[in-house]
Parts: structure tokens; C-alpha cells; sequence
């Protein structure tokens, strides 16, 4: 590797040009039309193999219930007999031709209920099958929501370690130009490459898990995982690790729970057929009537019947063994299917206990996390310009780079982390599709968070400047009315009113639409770069709030005008009062804004 010289060594970015490439770096990952976790569910969940054999195990339930209220009703049956016989009659040989129709009507009146017993087991089965069918759409949605998951941390953390390497390959150019110089051991460059070596065997295993995170996703839903976006599910309630809390939790999914209502209907069912073998102790009563319908015979006998009609009454009474051994299987079946539905239910107890005590501990321990990462970072950086200025170690600052990788990693993985235990929770209660399509909300990490470099919060949440400008003469502005100026158009504060409103409603479009069409940005960026920047933090920030006062027309003209004002920004946790400028003229009789400029805070007073 060739040494660099100190002065061909490139300038160290600032704040804002961090925070821009961040930003890009974040739409390129999160892509311009980011495919949600609930379209991908519902576009593949039906065509899941495990859905559609359920769905078929339900319609064979339906019909074996055809099957059983057939017994109720008689049976009915149709002889036809046509025969050819050689009969003797006083020694004279006769060939006789016999054609009959006989009817016959059977319908069995009393079987110690047994077609009853019989009826309620099949009535129970297709409740275990529709339960059946319930637990796996919410299996195969939580396969869906984790395999999504999956992805998407496999690639935030290769980026985040790709972001890693990229430094530490920096920080091996300098050390090798140090080693060159004769000004430290090469057994320092030798640590950095040995760093480098881990980092990077740790970046192909990534590389390896991401293929099989993506090859599962083609095999579940038949497409490639391009644009996901980090999913998230609001909590329907603030979730508390209290014994009180978890009880109501766990008696609610006991209610819910597809699968163990599925084994309780099968105990059910197995009860009712202990019921259908009881019935076999009793004695079977059937009633028939026989009618014969036509009887043609050629020749003649002397004697035969030709019409006749029987009604019949038949009582069978069992005996043996059978229907005694018949009962006691149904009873072992039934007292074996109600062991199995106990012992699920304390395995779901369990299961639920562990998995809410695993989410609360996530959720609480998660703004902690993204302190450490921002603390890492401000190490990182920090031990870096010690180390160009002699005052650290190669070794503190690899263990600083180190720290800041599994800051991160913490990070991440606790995000996919409290995803899939409140998919896991939600699908045991049997919710996880009711709340993908009612409680899924977006939630990326801030590229800022992913980065080598701290990027203060303030950068992140406030209007970024978009206008080079010089700085503004230090002369404190004479405080405005809160009343319109008259100087003001009154078409002119309209539009800086509904400028306003859209920031405040996140509604890019009415946004972008009080700009000019070729708005320059100014520092260099292109107008398509300030959009994406623009829409990522006008749609991404959380309740914004914009408020101006102080309101002062600073030029004005019939075509072109300048407005100055004091602007307070909100956001979530984020506030910001700026100074602002914005230069608008007239394009196609319309105001549009052409310069936007954040002024230098004025001189206090003395």
C-alpha cells in the first residue's frame, strides 16, 4: 500500500456533509418504494402449502358432518330380478322367464344415540380443523414477519460493518505512512490488519447468512426481498412486566390461542365419541316396509304372489365383548386427548411468560442502546484525531471502532428483536394478521445511527440550510407585530401560510409544490439530492410542529420579495427556533419560493 502524505490526505467532511451522505445512504437502503410487511403477507399467505392443506383438512371436515346426518334419515332400496329357470311339472319340463320389482324402505328408529354422539364428535373435528386452519395462518405470518425481519438486520448490519471496515482501512493508510516514516513499529500495522482480517471473515459470514435469509424469502413469498423497510408494530397498550399483567395476558391468549383451541375441540370430540360407544350397549331397533312393485312369470305357475306388501320391525341385541373393548378405547382416546390439551396449555403459559418478560426488557433497554451508539460514535471519533495527534494508542482507537460495531449490532438486533416477540405474542393470541393490517408502522433506524461519524440530533431533526449565503450584518431586527404587516401581499402570506401547514402535515407533495420547479439548493447539490433529503425528513419525523413569528417583509417588490421570521420547530423530543429567510418570486402568477436561508442567531442587546 503506498504511503500518503499528510497534505494529500483528504479533508475531514463535516457535520452537514455526514449528515447528507447518511441521509442518501438511508434512502438507497430503504429504497424509494419500500414494500410494508403486511402487503407481502397478504399477497402470499393463501398460497402457502401449509394453508392450502389445511384449508382442504376443513372442507373434508364439512364433509364428513354430510356424511353423519345421513344416518338419520332412511335408506331406501330398489330389486330387480330377471331370471330364466327349467322347471318340471308332473314330469313335463317347463322354461320359466321370472321378472320382479320389489321396494324396500329401511330407517333404523333407535340406536342409543349413537348417530347423535357420532354427529357432535364430527361437529367438534371441524371446529379443531377451522382452529387448525387459524394457527397456521398465524404460523406462516410469523415465519413471513421473521424471515423479514431477518433480512433486513442481515443487510443493516453488513452496512454497518462495511461502514467499520471502511474506517479502519483509513486508519491502515495512516498507520502505514507512519510505519514508512519510521515513526512507529510495523507490529501497529500488523494489529490493524489483524483487525481487519476479523472484520472482514465476519463480513463474509454475514454475506452468507443474507443469502439464506433471501433464498427463504424467494422460496416463501416467490419474489426477490428488494426495498424492505425495518417493520415495527405499535403495542395496542403500555406493556408493564407485572405479575398482574402477564396473568391478564396469559388468561387472554388461553381464550385465543388457535392451536389449544383446536386440542380442546379434539377432546371434545373424543368425548362425544365415548357417548357414540355407549350407544352400542343398547339394543338397535329398525323399522322396514317391503313392497313388491310388478312380478311377471311365463308361463304361469299354478301358485306365485304377485303384489305384497310386509312391514317389519327388527331388534338386535348385542353381545360380546366388542362394544365393551369399543368403550374403553374411546375413553383412554378421550382422557389421552385431554392430557395432550393440559399439557399444551402450560407450555403456552410458559411460552407466553418467557416471550413478554424477553419484549419488555427489549422495548426498555432500546433508547439505552441508541445512547451507547451515539456514545460510541463521539469515542470513535474523538480517539481518531487523538491518535493523528499522538495522544492515543492504535490500540484504544481499534478498540473505539470495535465498541462502536457492536453498539450498533446491539442496536440493530434489538429492533428485529422486539419485532419478532411481538409477532411470536400476537400469534400465539392469534392476532398477528388483525395487527399487521391495523398496527404496522415503518420504523427505519436514522441513517445517522449506522454511521462512523456522530451527527448531532439537532442536525438531524432542524431545517437544514439550503441556500449559501453570506452572513447576514449583525444588527438585531425590530420585533413585528403579531399582526400581518400591510406591507405584506396578502397572496404572498397565504402561500408562506400554506408552506407552513404542509411541513406540518407531512405532506411532501403541497411541500415541494412552493418551490420553484428549478430550485437550486445551493452547496453544491443537485435539486433531485435536496428532494430526497427534504422528503425523508418532511415524512419521517414524528408530530412536527412549525410555528412563526416575527414575521417582517425584508425587500419586497410586485415579482419578487424576501420574508424574514422566526421559525420554532418540534419534533418528538427535538426543538429548534431558527432565524429564517425565504426569497420568493413570481412564477406564472404564482408565488414560489426561490432561496431559502437560515440567518446567524441576532446579537443579544446590551
Amino acid at each position: 500500500m503506498s504511503p500518503i502524505s499528510p497534505s494529500a490526505r483528504p479533508c475531514r467532511p463535516t457535520r452537514l456533509t455526514l449528515l447528507i451522505a447518511a441521509a442518501g445512504i438511508g434512502l438507497v437502503a430503504a429504497g424509494l418504494h419500500a414494500e410494508p410487511l403486511p402487503a407481502v403477507v397478504d399477497k402470499v399467505l393463501l398460497q402457502q402449502p401449509s394453508v392450502r392443506s389445511a384449508q382442504a383438512l376443513l372442507r373434508a371436515a364439512d364433509a364428513q358432518i354430510t356424511q353423519v346426518r345421513s344416518d338419520f334419515l332412511p335408506s331406501l332400496g330398489l330389486t330387480y330380478r330377471n331370471a330364466d329357470s327349467r322347471d318340471e311339472t308332473q314330469g313335463t319340463p317347463i322354461n320359466r322367464n321370472v321378472r320382479r320389482s320389489d321396494a324396500n324402505l329401511r330407517w333404523n328408529v333407535f340406536n342409543g344415540a349413537t348417530d347423535t354422539n357420532r354427529l357432535r364428535a364430527a361437529g367438534f373435528t371441524r371446529d379443531a380443523a377451522d382452529a387448525d386452519l387459524d394457527n397456521v395462518l398465524e404460523q406462516v405470518a410469523y415465519e413471513l414477519t421473521e424471515n423479514y425481519s431477518d433480512v433486513v438486520r442481515l443487510r443493516q448490519l453488513m452496512a454497518s460493518l462495511q461502514a467499520t471496515i471502511a474506517s479502519q482501512e483509513r486508519v491502515e493508510a495512516n498507520v502505514a505512512h507512519r510505519v514508512d516514516a519510521g515513526r512507529i513499529s510495523s507490529a501497529e500495522l500488523d494489529l490493524m490488519r489483524v483487525r481487519l482480517i476479523q472484520n472482514r471473515n465476519l463480513l463474509g459470514q454475514l454475506r452468507a447468512q443474507l443469502g439464506t435469509a433471501e433464498y427463504r424469502y424467494r422460496l416463501l413469498t416467490g419474489e426477490a426481498p428488494t426495498n424492505l423497510i425495518t417493520p415495527s408494530i405499535q403495542p395496542a397498550d403500555t406493556a408493564v412486566a407485572s405479575d398482574a399483567a402477564i396473568e391478564a395476558l396469559v388468561e387472554r391468549i388461553h381464550e385465543r390461542n388457535p392451536r389449544l383451541r383446536a386440542a380442546l375441540q379434539r377432546a371434545n370430540a373424543r368425548q362425544a365419541d365415548v357417548g357414540a360407544a355407549r350407544g352400542f350397549f343398547f339394543p338397535s331397533v329398525d323399522l322396514s316396509y317391503s313392497k313388491r312393485l310388478d312380478n311377471t312369470t311365463i308361463p304361469i305357475p299354478v301358485s306365485d304372489t304377485d303384489r305384497a306388501a310386509q312391514v317389519q320391525v327388527s331388534l338386535d341385541i348385542p353381545l360380546g365383548g366388542k362394544n365393551l373393548g369399543r368403550h374403553t378405547e374411546a375413553v383412554e382416546r378421550h382422557q389421552a386427548a385431554q392430557a395432550d390439551a393440559d399439557d399444551l396449555l402450560l407450555k403456552v403459559s410458559k411460552d407466553i411468560t418467557d416471550l413478554y418478560r424477553q419484549y419488555i426488557e427489549a422495548r426498555q433497554v432500546a433508547p439505552l442502546l441508541e445512547q451507547r451508539v451515539t456514545a460510541a460514535q463521539r469515542v470513535a471519533a474523538a480517539y481518531e484525531l487523538h491518535f493523528d495527534a499522538g495522544r492515543r494508542s492504535l490500540n484504544d482507537l481499534s478498540i473505539a471502532q470495535g465498541d462502536l460495531f457492536d453498539a450498533q449490532r446491539g442496536l440493530i438486533e434489538n429492533r428485529a428483536q422486539q419485532t419478532t416477540l411481538q409477532a411470536q405474542l400476537l400469534g400465539l393470541a392469534g392476532e398477528l394478521r388483525t395487527a399487521l393490517r391495523s398496527r404496522y408502522r415503518p420504523a427505519p433506524i436514522p441513517p445517522e445511527l449506522l454511521g462512523t461519524q456522530y451527527v448531532s440530533p439537532a442536525l438531524v431533526a432542524a431545517p437544514v440550510p439550503s441556500v449559501e449565503a453570506s452572513p447576514a450584518p449583525q444588527v438585531e431586527l425590530a420585533p413585528a407585530s403579531p399582526a400581518v404587516p400591510a406591507a405584506i401581499d396578502p397572496a404572498l402570506r397565504a402561500r408562506l401560510d400554506a408552506w407552513r401547514a404542509a411541513w406540518a402535515a407531512q405532506d411532501f407533495d403541497a411541500y415541494r409544490a412552493a418551490y420553484a420547479t428549478d430550485f437550486q439548493p445551493g452547496k453544491g447539490r443537485s435539486t433531485a439530492d435536496w428532494e430526497n433529503e427534504r422528503r425523508q425528513r418532511v415524512t419521517q419525523a414524528k408530530a412536527p410542529r412549525i410555528r412563526l413569528d416575527k414575521l417582517v417583509l425584508a425587500d419586497g417588490g410586485a415579482d419578487q420579495a424576501s420574508l424574514r421570521f422566526v421559525q420554532h420547530y418540534s419534533a418528538a423530543q427535538y426543538r429548534d427556533t431558527v432565524r429564517k429567510q425565504l426569497d420568493w418570486k413570481k412564477v406564472d402568477g404564482q408565488w414560489k419560493i426561490v432561496g431559502e436561508t437560515v440567518l446567524p442567531a441576532a446579537p443579544k442587546a446590551e
